[in-house]
């Protein structure tokens, strides 16, 4: 088998339909769809097993008591057969064609493939395109992906990974796909890139990422502690100081802070994020990539605090 393909499952009734189709109607043939069902409750089950009758050759379904999107993911890996593993989440599509290309270039000799996404709304037109690599001006490879969304589902990988090497995606915490990506992308300078959007990213009311309210917010902090630990567990933490006090950055103390400010435990969140920035990066402000960003959000960065909070939340929707 050249692509395995991992779908963890949870009472998306509405949405499996569309999944499956992109996926049993894909251009590579060589490929297998593995359904792991996390103990839904609604009609995912039915449904997905009248695509097993239909394509009993392309799609598999696996059960297990309900652990999350992270414990569903390392389960189907046991399954996969592939000397290529993908993930897709089972309220998103993809395009026809996005594993025979992404299989294309992995041929070519890449660890990891990667590729465009877009971003779509329930109830909306809203649509916008994220580069699944970075667009900034880096040669090396590695530092350059280091610095791009850290998604599980708009790569391939090879197998060995998650087969050979063991990587599991944490559980029981958001932000799952951090640990794993950042890992991957320091340890090989094999990464393809193929610029354009295959991945189409749902984005609905009631998502786990679309809560601002919830404690969980504050798993991002013990995510990026992991990944500074992991990194520096295998001496990578100096050869990619830079990437990952970005990283910090962008979780901490921009994008992520974006989705603190709508919370109504902003204050806590805020504090927990000027802790973490002092201890592990205190000269964060001077990193070299938040040059590149526009003027308003370097603006934001160098000068967002308690005091400032008022004035700010005014121009954040």
């Amino acid at each position: 088998m050249l692509v395995s393909v991992i779908v963890p499952m949870y009472n998306v009734e509405k949405y499996i339909n569309e999944c499956l189709n992109s996926l049993v109607n894909q251009t590579l043939k060589d490929i297998e769809v593995i359904v792991v069902n996390d103990g839904s409750s609604d009609n995912s089950v039915n449904i997905v097993e009248g695509y097993v009758k239909r394509y009993p050759n392309i799609v598999k379904l696996v059960h297990k008591e309900n652990g999350g999107l992270s414990d569903a993911r390392n389960f189907g890996v046991k399954y996969a057969t592939g000397k290529y593993i993908g993930f897709l989440d089972s309220d998103d599509y993809i395009e026809y064609n996005m594993y025979e290309m992404m299989a294309q270039k992995m041929e070519e000799g890449h660890d990891v493939v990667i590729c465009d996404i877009e971003y779509f709304y329930e109830n909306s037109n809203k649509k916008w395109i994220l580069n699944g690599l970075s667009n900034l001006n880096v040669k090396d490879i590695s530092k350059r992906a280091l610095l791009s969304p850290m998604f599980a589902w708009n790569k391939l990988y090879k197998s060995k990974y998650f087969k050979e090497y063991g990587y599991t995606y944490p559980i029981n915490t958001w932000y799952e796909d951090i640990p794993v990506t950042t890992l991957i992308f320091a340890k090989t300078k094999k990464i393809g890139y193929i610029n354009e959007v295959y991945v189409h990213y749902r984005q609905r009311e009631g998502s786990i990422m679309n809560s601002t309210k919830s404690k969980r917010l504050f798993e991002i902090f013990n995510i990026i502690n992991s990944v500074v630990e992991n990194f520096k567990k295998e001496n990578l933490f100096d050869l990619y100081r830079d990437e990952i006090e970005y990283l910090s950055i962008e979780h901490l103390r921009f994008y992520g802070m974006f989705r603190f400010i709508r919370s109504n435990i902003f204050k806590e969140l805020y504090l927990e994020s000027n802790k973490f920035m002092t201890e592990n990066f205190p000269d964060w402000k001077n990193n070299k990539y938040i040059k590149n960003l526009s003027l308003k959000n370097r603006i934001f960065i160098n000068y967002f605090n308690l005091y400032t909070y008022p004035i700010f939340k005014l121009f954040i929707k």
